[in-house]
């Protein structure tokens, strides 16, 4: 049962003075330091270039609450740019979705049957104070009824190719739906959106990098809706109660239900890049999320890992020759757990017949491993030109080797 306590789980600010402590010594086994740094999954993107930095059993699906409501928002967003609906519209709001906004735990304003609201102001409601009854009222104004708005949902994550199912348009499970007649045919009392962390960050991602007005309505500590202030759900931005200088936020979107636990998607730049942190489970609204940043900020580096050329000594013979890439070899890396190398040749020597190698010929590729998020780069270099490698064959004078590793510091 979701819980819209104004508290939101303070966190009491456990931070720890130095890096040492941020999530733990051991950064690659996920090792944590308190209770407050305990999370379920999560997982950290830079937004523009999707390379993932930091994964903690990213592809779990878990209950992720009122994240939910990030799918939900696109979705309008995408109805308005399509011309099915205005931000302008009034939208009409059904007595169980207006019953809803009277629950003291379930609501952050009153929809009084005499009062309209329109898109705009729904959408403000739903993002910044993560209103229950603005998401479900949005997604049946969209898709004309609840169980619709759900289809396109699940439609939508399966476009994306995502590990996500959802039953509410809030985030809401069927604990609270079924007293409002909202529950979806065919699923259980306690069923509730399961999605992976990995899913809701590229949720996310989708949507800021789609409609980036996102984040100006994001990025405020409360939003005035007729005669009601509605404060913001996400308090680590600027002039908020758990605002922290060194890592600062400008959204996005909080969740908590008692099965989901405390749950967090930040947006903030570094390095001039824009970055999305997801953290799921957590015990504390917004500590594990705050010192994963922290410890990012601290260790990764945006930097050249490999160069654009390179002196290769083609395996099993003296010569060496000059390959270019056309990859932009500029990468998210870690200071203390660098990505590591494999080296694959791609190109045979032939050792029975003359050796040519056309212009664009692929002789190299580079596989690079980042181990805080497990995820790989491959490199491929090639020839600029054509060329004959020349020289008497006992010149090969070991047998070639397919693979070699290393540090991301490429050898030349």
């Amino acid at each position: 049962m979701l819980k819209l306590i104004k508290q939101r789980l303070v966190w009491g600010l456990v931070l720890t003075a130095t890096v040492s402590g941020v999530l733990g010594c051991n950064v690659a086994a996920h090792a944590t330091s308190s209770k407050a740094d305990e999370v379920k999954a999560a997982y950290v993107m830079d937004a523009k270039s999707g390379q993932v930095v930091y994964a903690q059993n990213a592809d779990q699906k878990l209950p992720i609450a009122s994240l939910s409501k990030l799918m939900t928002l696109y979705l309008v967003e995408r109805a308005i740019e399509h011309g099915q609906i205005k931000w302008t519209d009034a939208v009409p709001i059904r007595k169980n979705v207006r019953k809803m906004a009277t629950s003291a735990t379930l609501s952050v304003m009153p929809m009084p049957a005499k009062e309209t609201f329109t898109v705009r102001e729904l959408f403000a409601a739903t993002l910044v104070g993560s209103s229950n009854s603005g998401a479900i009222a949005l997604g049946e104004y969209v898709a004309g009824s609840n169980d619709k708005f759900i289809k396109l949902m699940n439609q939508q994550a399966a476009k994306w190719h995502l590990d996500a199912s959802f039953i509410s348009a809030s985030g809401l499970d069927n604990t609270d739906l079924k007293n409002y007649d909202l529950k979806i045919k065919g699923t259980s009392d306690q069923d509730q959106n399961l999605v992976s962390a990995r899913a809701v960050t590229t949720i996310a991602q989708h949507l800021i990098d789609a409609y980036p007005d996102v984040i100006q309505v994001a990025n405020q500590r409360s939003v005035k809706i007729h005669k009601y202030t509605v404060p913001t759900s996400v308090e680590i931005l600027k002039g908020a109660e758990y605002y922290d200088p060194r890592v600062p936020v400008d959204g996005l979107k909080t969740g908590y239900t008692n099965q989901a636990g405390a749950c967090l998607v930040a947006t903030y730049r570094q390095n001039g890049h824009r970055m999305i942190a997801t953290t799921l489970g957590g015990a504390w609204q917004f500590t594990a999320n705050n010192n994963l940043r922290l410890m990012l900020k601290t260790t990764e580096q945006y930097k050249q890992v490999v160069p654009k050329s390179i002196n290769y000594q083609i395996p099993g013979t003296q010569t060496k020759v000059r390959l270019v890439t056309k990859y932009n070899s500029k990468l998210w890396v870690n200071s203390k757990q660098p990505m590591t190398q494999t080296k694959i040749a791609l190109w045979p020597l032939h050792r029975t017949a003359p050796n040519y190698l056309a212009a664009n010929t692929a002789v190299l590729k580079l596989r690079l491993t980042d181990p805080l998020s497990g995820t790989t780069k491959e490199v491929i270099y090639r020839t600029p030109e054509a060329l004959t490698m020349l020289g008497p064959l006992q010149w090969a004078t070991a047998p070639a080797k397919r693979t070699t590793t290393g540090t991301y510091a490429f050898a030349k």
